[in-house]
């Protein structure tokens, strides 16, 4: 009579055994791609060699997918040789040219836009070579970013070693308009005389698209206990004039700091 520890141990050879099989078959059921669309909707379909076929969807199905090229005409593909299809947004189609996606609308030169990141999407920025920023989309409303400064290091390495983190929520409010706020926290790891850090509260709303945006901030500085009593103002836009060449203005109003308590500005072209 078999003992109930050596039943056991034959169900779990088992279920490995199946567990593994599973994984190795091709063609199983986790392993299959899911390509589908909308006929009429403008899709840019990747193949699996890396080329990518661009227009509106035909048709669709189970084993084909139809594109109307404006280029190549109506083209035939079949589904196993896909690898990715995306739906163009429509501020995307240029008579019978697709432009790519903007890679850079959610930020400007150093404020960001309120149109948000994708879910699991995000990208790395480096500002005049010493500054380093990444940013992640958390959900589709919700990102952080954070970076760090190199010069200390190339300096000596005797510090400061400054850092920030930027966590950010923005939402779709409307067609063309969208709103959202950020914290900003910077400091140092080194401590520099009695320096204890700042931050800054912002909220900021953007009309426009991805290609084409202005955004307008206010934000309140935060340092030595207190927020500022008044407000830090930007205004910036992009414009993409064509599919490599965007144009990018981030324009500053800084409240002063002497006794006549007046505003200057920064501006950029």
């Amino acid at each position: 009579m078999k003992s109930p520890s050596n039943g056991l141990k034959g169900i779990s050879r088992a279920f490995i055994v199946a567990f593994l099989a599973m994984m190795l078959l091709p063609g199983n059921a986790a392993a299959q791609k899911v390509i589908t669309g909308e006929v009429s909707k403008t899709y840019q379909v990747t193949l699996n060699d890396g080329s990518t076929v661009s227009g509106k969807l035909v048709s669709i199905t189970d084993d084909e997918v139809v594109i109307q090229s404006g280029s190549m005409g109506e083209v035939r593909l079949q589904k196993g040789n896909i690898r990715t299809m995306t739906m163009v947004s429509s501020y995307d189609e240029k008579g019978s040219e697709v432009w790519f996606a903007n890679p850079n609308f959610s930020k400007y030169l150093i404020g960001s836009s309120a149109i948000p990141l994708e879910k699991r999407s995000g990208y790395y920025q480096n500002t005049w070579v010493f500054l380093n920023t990444f940013c992640y989309g958390i959900t589709n409303n919700i990102s952080i970013s954070a970076g760090f400064e190199i010069f200390s290091i190339l300096a000596g390495g005797d510090g400061p070693f400054a850092f920030f983190i930027n966590p950010k929520a923005s939402f779709k409010i409307a067609d063309n308009f969208y709103a959202g706020a950020n914290i900003l926290y910077a400091n140092t790891i080194r401590t520099i005389d009695e320096f204890g850090g700042l931050g800054t509260l912002n909220g900021f709303a953007t009309y426009g698209n991805n290609n084409n945006n202005i955004t307008c901030a206010l934000g309140w500085g935060y340092a030595g206990g207190e927020f500022s009593s008044k407000p830090l103002i930007t205004v910036s836009g992009m414009v993409r004039a064509s599919k490599r060449i965007g144009f990018v203005s981030e324009n500053w109003i800084v409240p002063g700091v002497n006794s006549d308590g007046g505003y200057y500005g920064i501006f950029s072209y």
